[in-house]
């Protein structure tokens, strides 16, 4: 296992489609590949915590006028998804490696049409809850960085996560714009959100449902359910 996680480190700092950042940089956020030319108009996605990118990988197959941007601390896991894009042919997926904390560094103010956070961790100790990724600090950099109206969606197997956030964004000033208490049942709570805005049906996008990770596959064989949120902020 450690000789196969020190290849793919190797192997990572080779792909085209993967940008490291360092502490300290001074580098504008403009001057990243995301706004390069050819990109300047495309809507773009963040998927953070994306680990192998799984979801940005879907979600760029089916739909190619958007730009899907991976973002994880772990440079072995950004390696298996980004070599797949390459592989795939999926022009339109980009990943970052970096800390969730600095995202701010790296985008431009009100650039950014939706977050996923897919599977977070849950900080379920009271020490770490501030760590959360929707905690107040990090819903503040989300706002920054979205279009007006721009949407997060979380999916998570973590029930107290699931509720911390729908209080977190109530309590910041934000919406919730739809709860699924099971994603794969479909139960929606709110009467006027439509599962096809939710899920992305009208636009021939897939949807939070039909990309299942590994991690989710795990999570449903030990009997866990899968919640979805999604909130705006500004």
């Amino acid at each position: 296992m450690a000789k196969t996680k020190l290849h793919k480190y190797e192997r990572v700092k080779h792909l085209p489609n993967v940008t490291f950042t360092q502490l300290g940089e001074s580098k504008l956020p403009m001057g990243y590949p995301w706004y390069a030319q050819g990109y300047e108009d495309m809507e773009k996605v963040l998927e953070l915590g994306c680990g192998k990118g799984e979801h940005s990988l879907g979600f760029a197959a089916v739909n190619p006028g958007k730009l899907y941007l991976g973002i994880d601390s772990k440079s072995h896991r950004i390696c298996v998804g980004a070599e797949k894009a390459m592989a795939r042919g999926l022009e339109n997926v980009m990943f970052l490696q970096a800390r969730i904390e600095r995202i701010q560094d790296f985008f431009i103010q009100q650039s950014i049409h939706e977050i996923w956070l897919t599977f977070p961790d849950p900080h379920l100790k009271n020490r770490s809850i501030k760590n959360r990724l929707s905690a107040p600090l990090f819903l503040d950099t989300y706002a920054h960085l979205l279009v007006p109206g721009g949407q997060i969606h979380l999916k998570t197997d973590s029930e107290p996560l699931f509720n911390y956030t729908r209080e977190s964004v109530q309590a910041w000033g934000g919406q919730v714009v739809a709860v699924v208490d099971d994603i794969h049942e479909g139960d929606i709570h709110e009467d006027d959100i439509h599962e096809d805005d939710i899920y992305g049906a009208e636009d021939n996008q897939l949807g939070a449902r039909d990309i299942v990770s590994a991690f989710e596959q795990a999570a449903q064989s030990k009997g866990a359910t899968i919640k979805y949120l999604a909130f705006t902020l500004n």
